[in-house]
């Protein structure tokens, strides 16, 4: 019998966002197979490590606060001992992995998110291109979560070391049945971190302009007072609320009429998964990691990027009570067919595969 690959997944975990959602599903879907031992190391004590350690995954702590790159890399590099890959997430993480002597692979959970300030740009530019330049150099392959970040990926490093895999997650209501769409109030949300790249201001407005809608955001994050201070000046604070963290968010995102994805950039984001699977219809802007989901099925995706026309469609749209139910049926239905972990799983271990192969 073949041994199963010894696979680590080596995190930052210093925030609770996609792609921690994203890996903690995928770590757990792994962890049910035979043919993968995995474990996790974390550089922080977060959110992320917790939930791992409360599902039982293998998770050791290497904390980076306060030393040296040095010494965490000596550490880490003790940690990373003996195992087949190193699945590395972001770049600290990368740099981390490809100077750990093992071979290593890397998940590209989108583009880099736009700097505006000159010295976080100088930074951030400098952290990109070494990150760019240490994928190219010795990462076995790069995962791309979508097309659209498969092919920006295959312009940065060259497309031969580029796979494309999309996320997964957990059934959240383990083979169960959606609330109805039309027993729902009408009420649409959010889910996502509050910064520039979400452009959840977008949506603000919108709803805004609409009659009898509410409106929920969930998430924490630098746009917060910002985005407060624009639901006030619209006077709409009595029909827009802003929830913060929530920890089990799924029961709200069940009552939604629809979620809504105002971003300017998305790969393959969890909270259209989780929405999928709670029967939740996704109304999107033009995003093509969004409409790669979707493939014409449990939601629609806006022509523009304009508020007025927007709180146009929004307002009929959760109106429509054959629409939305049909909708409801049709998102559940992709998601059971493209989007569950263990489908995701499965698909990375073929990745680990061919990765360990052409390691050995």
């Amino acid at each position: 019998m073949t041994r199963p690959i010894s696979v680590v997944h080596l995190l930052s975990a210093d925030l609770w966002a996609g792609a921690e959602v994203a890996t903690f599903h995928l770590v757990r879907a792994l962890a049910r197979l035979a043919e993968v031992d995995v474990r996790v190391v974390t550089l922080n004590r977060g959110e992320l490590t917790q939930r791992l350690e409360r599902s039982g995954v293998p998770v050791e702590i290497e904390p980076e606060a306060g030393r040296s790159f040095a010494s965490l890399l000596a550490a880490v590099r003790r940690r990373l001992a003996g195992a087949d890959l190193v699945h590395a997430h972001r770049y600290k993480e990368n740099l981390l992995a490809a100077l750990s002597g093992r071979p290593w692979l890397s998940t590209q959970h989108g583009r880099p998110e736009p700097v505006r300030l000159a010295l976080p740009w100088a930074r951030s530019r400098f952290y990109n291109e070494l990150d760019r330049w240490v994928k190219r150099r010795s990462a076995r392959t790069v995962v791309a979560v979508s097309k659209e970040v498969e092919e920006w990926l295959g312009r940065q490093i060259g497309s031969k070391r580029v796979v494309r895999s999309w996320n997964g997650i957990d059934d959240p209501i383990q083979g169960g049945v959606p609330d109805p769409w039309a027993e729902r109030p009408l009420r649409v949300g959010v889910a996502a971190r509050l910064s520039p790249v979400k452009n959840i201001e977008l949506a603000i407005e919108a709803i805004s302009a609409c009659s009898g809608i509410e409106f929920e955001i969930i998430g924490d994050g630098p746009e917060r007072d910002r985005l407060v201070s624009r639901i006030e000046a619209l006077g709409a604070s009595q029909k827009i609320r802003l929830l913060g963290f929530v920890e089990n968010p799924l029961p709200l995102m069940a009552r939604w009429r629809a979620l809504l994805v105002p971003s300017l950039h998305e790969g393959n984001p969890i909270g259209v998964l989780e929405c999928l699977a709670l029967g939740t219809p996704v109304l999107a802007v033009p995003l093509p990691g969004v409409e790669e989901i979707l493939a014409g099925k449990g939601g629609c995706v806006q022509p523009d990027r304009n508020a007025a026309g927007w709180a146009e469609r929004i307002q009929a749209f959760v109106r429509d009570e054959v629409a939305g139910a049909q909708l409801s049926i049709e998102a559940r239905a992709r998601f059971l067919g493209a989007f569950t972990a263990d489908a995701a799983a499965a698909r990375i271990v073929s990745i680990y595969r061919e990765a360990f192969e052409r390691a050995k």
